[in-house]
């Protein structure tokens, strides 16, 4: 609880300087790939996801800018696990997370002799999982359960994922005057099940429309 009000007064902070600074609104979609990062990820493989939201760009100086705003964003990863224990052996599980994820940005613009800036972001990021799916095949069999839950297969309990995520945010972007392109690396820094060091790695190709 103490986390999500600690969002909260960050993004109410932002909306007060919004008040008071020239700012740029803006829709954002990213497509790109995620998967898991860590000594315990060693087989997971990458999903194809995605991610929109809106973002908040509040400049602070001629060159430098306070970037953020809120997406909904997927991740997630395809890993083989052991269920030797509930007699089923080595399996597939394809994992989906859905995140409200809220970055929180410092933004460099470096113009060109063309009509568009080059900008480069780098920051944290705050997420909290909302809903997921864990599908595992057995056999013939797709046996689903919910991503942040535990779960129990075969007498055998899974143990769901953290809700709490939060990480390191880096991205470069093309900023015309009404759109943006630009590519997002995310890289996870609390482990998604307490006893292993398994985090989250996504990167999205993205694009925005600036109001």
């Amino acid at each position: 609880m103490r986390k999500i009000v600690c969002i909260v007064a960050c993004l109410f902070s932002v909306l007060t300087m919004a008040a008071q600074t020239k700012v740029t609104w803006s829709m954002e979609l990213g497509l790109g790939m995620s998967s898991w990062m860590g000594k315990d990820a060693g087989n997971s493989s990458a999903l194809f996801n995605q991610k929109v939201g809106v973002g908040i760009d509040v400049p602070l100086s001629g060159l430098v800018s306070f970037q953020t705003g809120l997406n909904w964003a997927s991740k997630g990863a395809s890993m083989d696990i052991d269920l030797s224990g509930a007699d089923m052996g080595v399996v597939n599980m394809h994992v989906n997370q859905n995140y409200f994820e809220m970055p929180l940005l410092a933004a460099f613009h470096v113009g060109t002799a063309a009509n568009f800036d080059m900008v480069f972001s780098v920051g944290p990021y705050l997420a909290y999982g909302i809903s997921g799916k864990r599908d595992v095949d057995v056999d013939d069999l797709t046996v689903s359960c919910n991503t942040f839950g535990d779960s129990k297969i075969q007498e055998q309990i899974v143990p769901g994922l953290q809700r709490f995520d939060a990480g390191l945010m880096g991205g470069v972007a093309l900023d015309f005057k009404r759109w943006t392109v630009g590519l997002d690396g995310e890289f996870g820094l609390c482990r998604l099940v307490s006893n292993t060091n398994i985090r989250n790695l996504a990167f999205f190709f993205t694009a925005g429309y600036k109001f």
